[in-house]
């Protein structure tokens, strides 16, 4: 049986291939492309092909857009989010574009009203160049199964034959229950063939301290490659996620309207970015200069395939911190969204990582920090009847936030998930403008 399904993976592997290149090979130079870039960063053939994807693109922004038609050089053209977006979006539109055929991609709309991006052909191209060639870092090859963990709307769910066509086997976070999940690992044993895990890292905490609870041994699933998105990756879940499916696992920094920005490589908690697709530069948090190397700031990444609607120094909403001195550059740290980055009580930022890892300590399920005034946080926990260690969670956050931080903590049933399916580690509901001197 694995042998079959073996032949079924590397004709599927062929076939895509093979389509490609009876459509003109589009998605394998972009492959190419990516490639060489990447990997001869420091060359100047990689150099020159870089500035020349920035430089063709904001030409063609000057050109053919309205809002970009007063601007040149990368330094003059204003920082972009997804407010100005919804507010202005038709001139954004490129005038090329208007009457050829685009993929329209909507954001999940967890942080506000769903914003709808055209993306022109080959931007489309590169997108799926760009998940073969990350995914293949992580261990995952064209024709393998992807389990893809997330939640699914009308919008995505994908029909049944490209659902067989692509291998793609649709899984539910929002339904992750005990049955629910039982029902996936039952599933995953008895599927010989190979696969690789796509999803959110709470849905996969939550897989991994079922597997806990159950006491089980690692499942003999084939599985690949294990690929983390949306959502901070903690020390727990990567480490048990390794345990129970024998593969390594990285995360993965990407986003609906854009594509791939940067992925860890396999053992290294910072991020490759995706300089041959994204111009990716970090900007102050409220102020629209760069930081110095080393500072946390608002990840700025200008798009440089998508001439559709061209995305010049858009603002992800995310606060990260770039290594200038690594070649290439390397995303050091992700915190996600700016306003649910935590700030201790001298007003410096945090890493939301303190409140992933809680669920290191015996009996908790999930955790969740809110902080609420300069020195007041509140802690949620969900826990079973194992938790017996307050007092040591409340001394390890200070330790973090300040001994003078005020810490309360409140047990709940649930953690609730946003509309996306995803879940915050994180929330502020003090802005750290309101810190005082």
């Amino acid at each position: 049986m694995k042998l079959v399904l073996s032949i079924l993976e590397h004709v599927r592997f062929v076939l895509f291939w093979h389509l490609d290149v009876l459509n003109g090979a589009k998605i394998s130079r972009h492959y190419r492309n990516i490639s060489f870039i990447l990997e001869n960063f420091s060359s100047p053939k990689s150099k020159a092909l870089r500035e020349k994807n920035l430089k063709n693109l904001l030409n063609h922004a000057n050109k053919h857009t309205v809002f970009y038609k007063d601007f040149i050089k990368l330094e003059d053209f204003p920082v972009i989010n997804k407010n100005i977006l919804r507010a202005r979006i038709k001139e954004f539109k490129s005038s090329r574009f208007i009457n050829k055929k685009t993929r329209v991609v909507s954001t999940s709309g967890s942080t506000g009203s769903a914003l709808k991006i055209n993306q022109n052909q080959s931007k489309v191209a590169r997108n799926t160049a760009d998940s073969i060639y990350f995914g293949k870092l992580a261990g995952f090859k064209v024709g393998y199964k992807l389990l893809y963990l997330r939640h699914w709307d009308d919008l995505l769910r994908k029909p049944l034959f490209t659902k067989f066509a692509q291998n793609i086997e649709e899984l539910e976070v929002v339904n992750l229950n005990d049955s629910y999940i039982e029902s996936i690992i039952n599933k995953i044993k008895n599927d010989k063939s190979s696969k690789g895990w796509l999803g959110y890292a709470s849905g996969y905490e939550l897989i991994c301290k079922y597997l806990d609870k159950t006491k089980s041994k690692p499942v003999n699933s084939y599985v690949k490659s294990i690929v983390a998105m949306s959502e901070g990756l903690n020390k727990y879940t990567k480490r048990s996620m390794q345990k129970y499916f024998n593969a390594d696992v990285v995360s993965r920094y990407s986003n609906t309207e854009n594509g791939i920005i940067a992925q860890q490589k396999i053992n290294s908690d910072s991020f490759t970015i995706n300089w041959a697709s994204f111009y990716v530069e970090i900007f102050k948090l409220d102020e629209d200069v760069p930081v110095t190397n080393g500072e946390a700031g608002r990840i700025i990444i200008t798009d440089l395939h998508n001439y559709a609607i061209p995305l010049i120094r858009y603002d992800t909403g995310d606060v990260g911190t770039i290594n200038h001195e690594a070649t290439p550059p390397l995303l050091k740290n992700i915190e996600g969204r700016k306003a649910d980055v935590i700030y201790n009580t001298k007003g410096d930022i945090v890493s939301s990582f303190i409140v992933a890892n809680v669920v290191e300590y015996e009996g908790v399920i999930q955790g969740q920090l809110i902080q609420e005034t300069q020195k007041g946080y509140l802690l949620k926990l969900n826990i079973t009847n194992k938790f017996k260690q307050e007092v040591d969670i409340i001394n390890e956050f200070k330790s973090y936030l300040g001994n003078d931080a005020e810490i309360k903590i409140v047990y709940v049933d649930e953690i609730p998930l946003l509309s996306s399916g995803k879940r915050k580690a994180t929330v502020n509901n003090y802005s750290n403008n309101n810190f005082s001197d």
